[in-house]
């Protein structure tokens, strides 16, 4: 390539290299000297073979040394073997080492390697060194300092498990520079890598690490200009000749095992007996580590942060135990197995699966506990992001089962739901086989008695091929519930799954083109128009409407708030509206705008920085007075992401008939409102829970008047009930980065969240009026591990995130005379606990050395009553004033 060998030929040469790391704490004002190590040694660098660019460099390590906190010591482990380096065309190539090599030493020797890769134009290009394949970019300041700047490497992003939803996911920003000092010559005086990794949340950016590292080789001395050469006739013969002692080894590095806290990784190659052996030592850690937090797993800690941490706590190690293991777990501590299901659901290894099912399932002599205890564990194993591909299989081949299909209906539903999700989550190919029976089966299972269940498990699935399918569905039914559901599904699909045919269905359902639609159905695919960016002319559309003789006062509210509340979200779509309405009179006046309907449609934040950034979307459609269908929905945001950490929804249908007709006007209207089309509606109520996305088997409170009768008479209505208790797995990240000098970074950080949702329904006849309550408690837990360094150093920093946010719904309908509602949406005050614990370690040295520096940091966020609309606020004023 036109430059001179960076060791000359038959040269020798002696550097020093230095090699320094440390590890900060994000968004504090830490001192990053306290969790520092140095290393430094003596190389002797001799040219044994040389012929053109091709060279080959033998290299001695000596003089050892590492140093953390003002503690030096001495590294006398280090053999005195040389290693090996191959140049061809001048750019390092393969590192030959002897077989006994531990895994660090040959990471520094690969480092060391890489340190000598100098190219002689600017050109910006490709290069493989020991952080892997790099883009690069030279820049020579002149013919004796050239610099490089290193770029996406591959051995910067070693994912283990990540999470597929950006806003529950972690923010990685790295970027090395290598600077270059030559003499005249062109042989290497100095060459210095300083590197940078920022480790954070993406959903709260100031919590995490900032891991530093500087790695010199300069040039300490010249010795002998004419030493030995290995008498062969090309490079690969001289490499040959080495071979009886040594190994050819990539530029690339390996994952080093001894910075893992975890061993199962690195014993795979080492032979049954210690895998054995490792494993039996990993269950007696996840036996101590459960029997530590007996007291933190019992029913009555769901929905705090003690369950949640407990269960952090304990996920890495059960990732690494053995189905008979934890068959033996379940045996013995029967009282905790609702805790055990959901901790074995996030573990997602396939004897975790196994030992689950082999403990509860018995064919169709399984009891109602045991199928309840299945349902949990599927639920947790919904939220999976990384699941065994046999556990799908297997869930998949229970389906075909006859006591599933005939007897076990609730299991088979969760079942579905949990594969549609899992197969989700797993990201297969389009022609993947498990993808495509999946997909048949679904949509097969439109067609039967229940199909309702299965557009659920396509709401889950979110295969854009079931679009049209899905389509069909809500404009041919003529059942209610099921263009809903079709609906439902489609609203949950990302927005770029769909194309302008699609749009203008979803518009014909909205404006009744073609027939009548319920009015559920009607605002459901308004929101799927509205995220698809209505342009001037489809807001105009959407305005005039409003103005229209439609006597659906209750969705033309809906779309006058879903507009406004948008409009407070993006300028853009503001001014938008703000120009639009203002070019029709007949729209933008007090009786259009001044809508009637009690549908309520807010969005409002729980917490800001330097708590997490939450907020809450609800949505409230009523009918003839009573609450048709409602949402409450968590958002967890990250910039411009956002993720749906929990949904709860409640529907009902026929309570109108019960209370009155709070939609109608004077009834001299020639026009039916939509939903007095399909006649009597059977009385039905339920609730519908989606967690992080994964849609859950619907919860039915009554189905027919009888039974809603039996609650009203009987009060068991008005008793609190628990509607959702679990604990699932939320952040869930662990990668390995390469750095220059081979060291290796291991970052993982696992959040749980513990739910307690419970609620109760007061209703009474006689004084005309209902209260229904609905309590959400949430303990929430984070645990983040960051740990860098070789064989003879290693930084460790530790740290949690702990809150418990809360949250209580309360509304009460008097239909004594009219129909008032009021809304109460509280939440009380919350604490966010965040600590850290940072640790420097000298090991594998004489006189090993430890030091640990901890922070602790609390928020608190008060407690409010949110303000949701000035028509609830009066309503509440006219309920409360009467009692």
């Amino acid at each position: 390539e036109g430059r001179a060998l960076l060791v000359p030929p038959k040269s020798q040469q002696f550097f020093k290299l230095q090699s320094e790391v440390s590890l900060e704490e994000l968004g504090q004002r830490s001192s990053s000297h306290e969790t520092t190590y140095k290393f430094e040694t003596d190389l002797e660098i001799k040219s044994v073979w040389s012929q053109n660019n091709d060279q080959l460099l033998e290299i001695f390590i000596s003089e050892s040394r590492v140093a953390a906190a003002g503690k030096d010591r001495s590294i006398s482990k280090i053999p005195d073997r040389p290693f090996y380096i191959s140049l061809v065309n001048g750019q390092p190539h393969k590192v030959i080492a002897h077989t006994s090599k531990d895994q660090s030493l040959l990471n520094l020797e690969r480092g060391i390697a890489s340190l000598l890769q100098l190219r002689s134009d600017a050109s910006q290009e490709e290069e493989l060194d020991v952080s892997g394949l790099c883009r690069v970019a030279y820049n020579v300041k002149s013919s004796t300092r050239v610099e490089k700047t290193k770029r996406d490497c591959a051995l910067w992003d070693l994912r283990v498990t990540y999470h597929p939803e950006e806003a529950l996911g972690v923010s990685q920003q790295s970027q090395e520079q290598v600077s270059y000092q030559l003499s005249s010559e062109g042989s290497l005086l100095k060459a210095q890598s300083v590197e940078t990794h920022r480790l954070s949340l993406a959903a709260k950016p100031d919590v995490g690490s900032v891991v530093r590292s500087v790695l010199i080789l300069q040039q300490s001395g010249q010795g002998s200009s004419d030493v030995k050469q290995l008498e062969q006739d090309s490079l690969e013969a001289a490499i040959e000749s080495l071979l009886e002692w040594y190994r050819v080894f990539e530029l690339e590095s390996d994952v080093d095992g001894i910075i893992s806290e975890l061993k199962e990784r690195t014993v795979s190659k080492t032979g049954l007996f210690l895998k054995g052996l490792t494993n039996f030592l990993n269950f007696h850690q996840l036996e101590e580590q459960l029997k530590a937090s007996l007291d933190e797993l019992q029913s009555e800690d769901v929905g705090k942060s003690s369950l949640a941490l407990a269960y952090v706590k304990l996920i890495p190690l059960a990732r690494i135990t053995s189905q008979e293991r934890f068959a033996a777990l379940l045996k013995e501590h029967t009282k905790l197995l609702p805790q055990l299901v959901d901790l074995l659901g996030a573990v997602q290894t396939f004897d975790a699966h196994n030992a689950t099912f082999g403990f509860l399932y018995k064919g169709a002599d399984t009891s109602n506990k045991q199928l309840e205890l299945l349902e949990k564990y599927l639920q947790s194993l919904a939220v999976a992001t990384h699941p065994e591909r046999k556990i799908i299989e297997h869930l998949y081949g229970l389906l075909q089962l006859e006591a599933v299909i005939k007897q076990q209906a609730k299991l088979r539903d969760s079942i579905v739901q949990t594969i549609a999700t899992l197969t989700r989550q797993s990201g297969f190919d389009g022609n993947d086989l498990l993808l495509q029976q999946v997909r048949e089966y679904l949509l097969q299972g439109i067609t039967s008695k229940d199909p309702t269940l299965y557009i659920r498990a396509l709401q889950n699935l979110q295969d854009p091929s079931t679009i049209e399918s899905l389509l069909e569905q809500a404009q041919s039914r003529d059942e209610p519930s099921i263009s809903v559901a079709a609906l439902q599904a489609l609203k949950s699909f990302p927005v770029g799954s769909f194309n302008s045919s699609h749009r203008q269905q979803f518009e014909g359902i909205f404006y009744q083109r073609k027939r009548r639609f319920d009015s559920s159905a009607r605002t459901l695919a308004l929101d799927v128009i509205l995220s698809l960016r209505p342009s001037q002319e489809q807001l105009g559309h959407l305005l005039d409407y409003l103005a229209s003789n439609d006597r659906q006062f209750e969705i033309k509210t809906y779309v006058l708030q879903k507009l406004r509340m948008l409009a407070e979200k993006c300028p853009r779509f503001r001014a938008l509206f703000e120009a639009e309405l203002a070019k029709r009179s007949r729209v933008n006046n007090y009786n259009v705008l001044g809508q009637k309907g009690l549908t309520t449609v807010l969005t409002r934040q729980i917490s800001l920085a330097p708590a997490f950034n939450e907020s809450l979307l609800s949505t409230q459609e009523v009918y003839q007075g009573i609450l048709k269908r409602g949402s409450v929905e968590f958002l967890l945001h990250a910039g411009r992401s956002q993720a749906s950490t929990f949904k709860l929804g409640i529907y009902t249908a026929g309570l109108g008939s019960m209370v009155g007709d709070g939609d109608a006007d004077d009834g001299n209207d020639a026009i039916p409102a939509d939903d007095e089309l399909g006649g009597d509606e059977s009385i039905t109520a339920g609730m519908e829970i989606s967690v992080q996305g994964s849609q859950l088997r619907p919860l039915i409170f009554f189905n027919g008047q009888t039974e809603l009768m039996g609650h009203v008479w009987g009060g068991t209505a008005s008793d609190t009930t628990p509607a959702y208790q679990a604990t699932t797995l939320a952040q869930d990240h662990e990668r390995y980065i390469i750095l220059a000098s081979g060291a290796t970074l291991h970052w993982r950080v696992l959040g749980a969240r513990s739910v307690d949702l419970n609620g109760k329904v007061g209703f009474s006849l006689w004084n005309r009026n209902a209260q229904t309550e609905i309590q959400q408690n949430t303990g929430s837990a984070l645990l983040g591990h960051v740990a860098v360094g070789f064989t003879y150093a290693k930084l460790v920093q530790d740290f949690s995130l702990i809150h418990e946010p809360k949250l209580s719904l309360q509304a009460d309908l008097d239909f004594y005379s009219g129909i008032k509602l009021c809304m109460q949406l509280q939440r009380p005050e919350q604490l966010l606990e965040q600590t850290s614990i940072r640790s420097v370690f000298l090991q594998s040295v004489d006189r090993p050395y430890a030091k640990h520096v901890s922070s602790k940091l609390s928020h608190k966020t008060p407690g409010c009553t949110f303000a949701l609309n000035q028509k609830n606020n009066e309503m509440c004023n006219v309920i409360f004033n009467d009692n």
